[in-house]
């Protein structure tokens, strides 16, 4: 999935990106999440979302961000039909290349940069999930 950048010419989009991912990788971090260094996976060309472990699932996080100086809203999650085929295939194919995970997820994080050193966030956990039936 990628990220979808909104806002003025303030913030480059490249910087704001990064910004962004930092942010979530520090929110994963702080809630017990184990979030991997990049490993070098991708899927359609596109970059690799960025790859954590909650307990003993595989998450896939996509990050869409925006840059809205003194906004108050709230990030939005909306996810839509052509977003869930993406995360469905993006773990499916991630499955395909790593024989040992047993349940992987795919999450959305939405963050709104409204200022220097402030962002509103929001995390919408399991978009799309699947685990190996153990009957």
């Amino acid at each position: 999935m990628t990220e979808k950048i909104e806002g003025d010419a303030t913030m480059a989009e490249e910087g704001l990106a990064a910004t962004c991912e930092g942010i979530v990788r520090d929110f994963l971090a702080n809630r017990d999440y184990e979030v991997h260094a990049a490993d070098g996976w991708s899927y359609d060309g596109e970059d690799a979302p960025i790859v954590a472990t909650d307990g003993d699932e595989t998450v896939l996080v996509a990050v869409i961000s925006a840059y809205e100086e003194g906004s108050t809203r709230m990030p939005e999650l909306s996810v839509g039909a052509a977003e869930f085929a993406i995360m469905r295939r993006a773990c499916l194919l991630y499955l395909a290349d790593h024989g040992d995970v047993d349940a992987i997820r795919h999450d959305v994080v939405s963050i709104v940069v409204t200022g220097e050193r402030q962002a509103k966030l929001r995390h919408l956990i399991g978009a799309w999930q699947w685990a190996e039936s153990r009957e």
